[in-house]
Protein backbone atom coordinates (compact mmCIF):
# COMPACT_ATOMS: atom_id res chain seq x y z
CA UNK A 1 0.00 0.00 0.00
CA UNK A 2 1.50 3.23 -1.08
CA UNK A 3 2.07 5.99 2.20
CA UNK A 4 -0.90 8.68 1.90
CA UNK A 5 1.47 11.27 3.64
CA UNK A 6 3.43 10.90 0.56
CA UNK A 7 1.22 12.06 -1.82
CA UNK A 8 1.05 15.94 -2.67
CA UNK A 9 -3.02 17.31 -1.40
CA UNK A 10 -2.75 20.36 -4.19
CA UNK A 11 -5.00 19.29 -7.20
CA UNK A 12 -6.02 21.41 -9.89
CA UNK A 13 -9.50 19.75 -10.27
CA UNK A 14 -9.95 21.53 -6.70
CA UNK A 15 -10.13 25.26 -6.15
CA UNK A 16 -11.25 26.86 -3.33
CA UNK A 17 -14.55 27.28 -4.26
CA UNK A 18 -15.28 23.23 -5.45
CA UNK A 19 -13.91 22.73 -1.82
CA UNK A 20 -15.97 24.74 -0.13
CA UNK A 21 -18.95 23.46 -2.01
CA UNK A 22 -17.88 20.14 -1.91
CA UNK A 23 -17.52 20.15 2.03
CA UNK A 24 -21.54 21.38 2.02
CA UNK A 25 -22.63 18.06 0.41
CA UNK A 26 -20.10 15.91 2.00
CA UNK A 27 -21.24 17.64 5.27
CA UNK A 28 -24.46 14.89 4.80
CA UNK A 29 -22.82 12.11 4.33
CA UNK A 30 -23.77 9.69 7.50
CA UNK A 31 -21.86 6.53 6.47
CA UNK A 32 -18.22 5.92 6.16
CA UNK A 33 -16.99 5.38 2.85
CA UNK A 34 -13.33 4.25 1.68
CA UNK A 35 -11.97 4.94 -1.96
CA UNK A 36 -9.62 2.62 -2.73
CA UNK A 37 -7.50 3.47 -5.70
CA UNK A 38 -5.05 1.48 -7.90
CA UNK A 39 -2.16 3.72 -8.75
CA UNK A 40 0.91 3.47 -11.10
CA UNK A 41 2.93 6.51 -9.45
CA UNK A 42 5.21 6.66 -12.38
CA UNK A 43 2.30 7.02 -14.93
CA UNK A 44 1.18 11.08 -15.04
CA UNK A 45 -2.94 10.26 -14.55
CA UNK A 46 -2.37 7.92 -11.68
CA UNK A 47 -0.44 10.90 -9.64
CA UNK A 48 -3.07 13.50 -10.73
CA UNK A 49 -5.51 10.40 -9.45
CA UNK A 50 -3.67 10.36 -6.08
CA UNK A 51 -3.74 13.65 -5.50
CA UNK A 52 -7.44 14.28 -6.47
CA UNK A 53 -8.61 11.82 -4.38
CA UNK A 54 -5.87 13.31 -1.15
CA UNK A 55 -7.79 16.40 -1.70
CA UNK A 56 -11.09 14.80 -1.69
CA UNK A 57 -10.24 12.54 1.46
CA UNK A 58 -8.80 15.89 3.01
CA UNK A 59 -12.65 17.41 3.13
CA UNK A 60 -14.83 14.89 5.17
CA UNK A 61 -13.66 12.65 8.29
CA UNK A 62 -16.24 10.35 6.48
CA UNK A 63 -14.22 9.73 3.44
CA UNK A 64 -11.20 7.30 3.94
CA UNK A 65 -8.22 6.61 1.49
CA UNK A 66 -6.09 3.61 0.37
CA UNK A 67 -3.71 3.34 -2.40
CA UNK A 68 -2.73 0.62 -4.12
CA UNK A 69 0.13 -0.46 -6.16
CA UNK A 70 -0.64 -2.18 -9.48
CA UNK A 71 0.82 -5.78 -8.04
CA UNK A 72 -1.69 -5.11 -5.21
CA UNK A 73 -4.79 -4.39 -7.39
CA UNK A 74 -5.77 -7.72 -8.41
CA UNK A 75 -7.41 -7.92 -4.98
CA UNK A 76 -9.95 -5.57 -4.38
CA UNK A 77 -12.46 -7.09 -6.87
CA UNK A 78 -12.76 -4.08 -9.34
CA UNK A 79 -11.08 -4.43 -12.69
CA UNK A 80 -7.81 -3.19 -12.63
CA UNK A 81 -6.03 -3.46 -16.24
CA UNK A 82 -6.52 0.12 -16.93
CA UNK A 83 -5.13 2.34 -14.51
CA UNK A 84 -5.88 4.82 -12.37
CA UNK A 85 -9.07 3.13 -11.37
CA UNK A 86 -10.77 4.14 -7.90
CA UNK A 87 -13.52 1.95 -6.25
CA UNK A 88 -16.27 3.11 -3.60
CA UNK A 89 -16.11 0.66 -0.50
CA UNK A 90 -18.08 0.56 2.81
CA UNK A 91 -17.05 -1.73 5.47
CA UNK A 92 -14.19 -3.05 3.43
CA UNK A 93 -16.88 -4.05 0.47
CA UNK A 94 -16.41 -3.18 -2.66
CA UNK A 95 -19.96 -1.66 -4.14
CA UNK A 96 -19.58 -2.14 -7.66
CA UNK A 97 -18.77 1.47 -8.30
CA UNK A 98 -15.43 2.44 -9.95
CA UNK A 99 -14.21 5.34 -11.94
CA UNK A 100 -11.33 4.50 -14.38
CA UNK A 101 -9.35 7.68 -15.31
CA UNK A 102 -9.23 11.23 -13.71
CA UNK A 103 -13.20 12.39 -13.39
CA UNK A 104 -12.05 16.17 -14.05
CA UNK A 105 -14.18 17.93 -16.34
CA UNK A 106 -18.40 17.13 -15.93
CA UNK A 107 -17.51 13.99 -14.30
CA UNK A 108 -16.25 15.80 -11.17
CA UNK A 109 -20.44 16.04 -10.60
CA UNK A 110 -20.40 11.54 -11.22
CA UNK A 111 -17.88 11.01 -8.61
CA UNK A 112 -19.24 13.40 -6.02
CA UNK A 113 -22.68 12.29 -5.99
CA UNK A 114 -21.43 9.12 -6.09
CA UNK A 115 -20.02 9.80 -2.86
CA UNK A 116 -23.27 11.40 -1.43
CA UNK A 117 -25.68 8.20 -3.44
CA UNK A 118 -23.82 5.73 -1.26
CA UNK A 119 -22.88 7.10 1.94
CA UNK A 120 -25.85 9.55 2.06
CA UNK A 121 -28.96 10.55 1.96
CA UNK A 122 -28.85 10.08 -1.81
CA UNK A 123 -30.59 11.60 -4.89
CA UNK A 124 -34.80 11.32 -4.50
CA UNK A 125 -35.02 8.13 -6.87
CA UNK A 126 -38.92 6.82 -7.93
CA UNK A 127 -40.66 3.75 -6.42
CA UNK A 128 -41.20 2.86 -9.99
CA UNK A 129 -36.90 2.94 -10.42
CA UNK A 130 -36.36 0.98 -7.52
CA UNK A 131 -39.10 -1.53 -7.51
CA UNK A 132 -37.97 -2.08 -11.70
CA UNK A 133 -33.93 -2.63 -10.72
CA UNK A 134 -35.33 -5.07 -7.82
CA UNK A 135 -36.39 -7.41 -10.68
CA UNK A 136 -32.98 -7.98 -12.06
CA UNK A 137 -31.93 -11.34 -11.71
CA UNK A 138 -29.19 -11.68 -13.84
CA UNK A 139 -25.67 -10.74 -12.47
CA UNK A 140 -24.41 -8.08 -15.16
CA UNK A 141 -21.40 -5.53 -15.91
CA UNK A 142 -21.93 -1.94 -17.34
CA UNK A 143 -18.99 -0.31 -18.45
CA UNK A 144 -19.78 3.29 -19.27
CA UNK A 145 -17.38 4.97 -21.63
CA UNK A 146 -17.29 8.90 -21.57
CA UNK A 147 -15.68 11.92 -22.49
CA UNK A 148 -14.61 14.42 -19.86
CA UNK A 149 -16.25 17.35 -21.70
CA UNK A 150 -19.66 15.60 -22.64
CA UNK A 151 -22.48 16.94 -21.14
CA UNK A 152 -24.67 13.94 -21.07
CA UNK A 153 -21.80 11.58 -20.15
CA UNK A 154 -22.63 12.21 -16.11
CA UNK A 155 -26.61 11.66 -16.02
CA UNK A 156 -25.81 7.85 -17.70
CA UNK A 157 -22.90 7.48 -15.30
CA UNK A 158 -24.47 8.24 -11.91
CA UNK A 159 -27.84 6.37 -13.33
CA UNK A 160 -25.59 2.93 -14.26
CA UNK A 161 -23.79 3.64 -10.84
CA UNK A 162 -27.29 3.92 -8.84
CA UNK A 163 -28.66 0.65 -10.59
CA UNK A 164 -25.35 -0.75 -8.99
CA UNK A 165 -25.78 0.56 -5.39
CA UNK A 166 -29.46 -0.84 -5.25
CA UNK A 167 -28.38 -4.25 -7.13
CA UNK A 168 -26.23 -6.72 -5.97
CA UNK A 169 -26.23 -8.36 -9.46
CA UNK A 170 -24.94 -4.99 -11.06
CA UNK A 171 -21.25 -3.45 -11.62
CA UNK A 172 -20.93 -0.02 -13.51
CA UNK A 173 -17.63 1.77 -14.10
CA UNK A 174 -16.81 4.81 -15.49
CA UNK A 175 -13.95 5.15 -18.18
CA UNK A 176 -12.62 7.98 -19.62
CA UNK A 177 -12.40 6.49 -23.73
CA UNK A 178 -9.44 9.36 -24.34
CA UNK A 179 -7.13 7.12 -21.76
CA UNK A 180 -7.72 3.61 -23.17
CA UNK A 181 -7.35 3.52 -27.16
CA UNK A 182 -7.54 -0.52 -26.76
CA UNK A 183 -11.05 -0.32 -25.36
CA UNK A 184 -11.96 2.75 -28.21
CA UNK A 185 -10.71 -0.30 -30.73
CA UNK A 186 -12.56 -3.26 -29.19
CA UNK A 187 -15.68 -1.47 -29.01
CA UNK A 188 -15.35 0.77 -32.10
CA UNK A 189 -16.34 4.22 -29.62
CA UNK A 190 -17.20 6.89 -31.93
CA UNK A 191 -19.19 8.67 -29.88
CA UNK A 192 -20.56 9.39 -26.12
CA UNK A 193 -21.85 8.31 -23.45
CA UNK A 194 -21.45 4.41 -24.30
CA UNK A 195 -22.96 1.61 -22.70
CA UNK A 196 -21.35 -1.88 -22.88
CA UNK A 197 -23.65 -4.37 -21.02
CA UNK A 198 -21.36 -7.83 -20.44
CA UNK A 199 -18.79 -6.80 -23.13
CA UNK A 200 -21.10 -7.60 -25.96
CA UNK A 201 -24.33 -5.45 -26.26
CA UNK A 202 -23.47 -1.88 -26.96
CA UNK A 203 -25.91 1.52 -26.51
CA UNK A 204 -24.89 4.90 -27.56
CA UNK A 205 -26.69 8.13 -26.10
CA UNK A 206 -28.21 9.25 -22.74
CA UNK A 207 -30.80 7.27 -21.18
CA UNK A 208 -32.69 7.40 -18.10
CA UNK A 209 -32.06 5.06 -15.01
CA UNK A 210 -35.82 3.17 -16.52
CA UNK A 211 -34.08 2.80 -19.76
CA UNK A 212 -30.55 1.35 -18.50
CA UNK A 213 -33.01 -1.07 -15.87
CA UNK A 214 -34.85 -1.94 -19.38
CA UNK A 215 -31.84 -2.89 -20.81
CA UNK A 216 -30.51 -4.81 -18.18
CA UNK A 217 -33.48 -6.59 -17.75
CA UNK A 218 -33.97 -7.17 -21.62
CA UNK A 219 -30.05 -8.86 -21.67
CA UNK A 220 -29.67 -12.63 -22.39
Amino acid sequence: MIDIASIPGDSPLLDEKTKETLKGIFAKLDKDVTLKAVVDMEEEKSREMASFLKGIADLSSRIGLELYLPSEGTDLGMEAAHLPVTGLFLDGVYQRVAFHGVPGGKEINSFVIAIYNLAGPGQEISKGAVKKIGKLKRPAEMKICVSLACHHCPGVVIACQRIAMLSPLVEAQMYDANLYPDLVEKFKIEKVPLVIINDKDIYAGPRSIEDLTQLLLDTK
